[in-house]
């Protein structure tokens, strides 16, 4: 007795079942690809954001400090006076330039100068050796800026005063100094998101701020202490 083969039919609803079947399994990988790319892109953008606001806390938490320290090795310098730390207030792009003291660099580059400022969204830093070659004042070499993290649509900060004031530049006045500051850094991804979250801010300073069509933005603000700018007793 001969076996009975598959009609025309039959394979034909094969056919239509398994190209269903391989069609959902296509889409399946294609949105899990895409699930996993949004998430990179979102992990990235975060991880910018925060190496930006951990590398700006650190210099503002240090701005002013004097002493250089090793072991038995004490060394105290004089930071140029009034230019311990400035800022200039552009909208949401602020400028900032300070002045520390570090004991994690040797004597001879203890004393440092760093800038801040942007170039379009791209946001610089410059940390650049101000020792003396002799005696303590320190110097005031020029900038020299690099590249600290591209797709930075803000870095807006707000200076919380001893006598209660708000500012946008660190200058609270002849009786009073910056006592903290808060800081906001907001940035965009580097690659178009589909799920964009929120297209318009409003920085700590008030400025308001939109985010690129296609992109959407991540913020971060924390307020950090600036212990260092408290005047020495006389």
């Amino acid at each position: 007795m001969k076996g009975r083969g598959f009609t025309l039919i039959e394979v034909l609803v094969a056919i239509g079942l398994l190209a269903i079947i391989l069609g959902v399994a296509v889409r399946y990988f294609i949105n899990s690809s895409e699930l996993a790319r949004e998430n990179q892109t979102r992990s990235e953008l975060q991880d910018r954001v925060r190496m930006v606001m951990q590398v700006v806390s650190g210099d503002l938490q240090m701005a002013g400090a004097r002493y250089w320290n090793s072991g038995d090795q004490n060394k105290g310098f004089s930071l140029p006076a009034g230019k311990v730390l400035q800022g200039n207030n552009d909208g949401p792009k602020d400028t900032v330039s300070l002045y520390y003291v570090t004991s994690l660099r040797g004597k001879s580059e203890a004393c440092r100068r760093v800038d801040y400022d942007f170039v379009n969204d791209t946001l610089r830093r410059s940390d650049v050796n101000a020792t003396p070659t002799t005696g303590n004042d320190c110097t005031e070499p020029a900038p020299s800026y690099q590249p600290l993290a591209e797709g930075i649509l803000a870095l807006d900060i707000v200076y919380l005063c001893s006598n209660g004031d708000r500012v946008n530049e660190p200058d609270c006045g002849a009786d009073a100094y910056p006592r903290s500051a808060i800081v906001e850094v907001i940035g965009y991804p580097l690659n178009p998101m589909k799920a964009v979250g929120p297209q318009n801010l409003t920085t700590v300073s008030n400025e308001p701020l939109s985010c690129p069509v296609g992109r959407g933005c991540y913020a971060l603000r924390q307020e950090v202490l600036m212990p260092n700018l408290k005047p020495l007793p006389q």
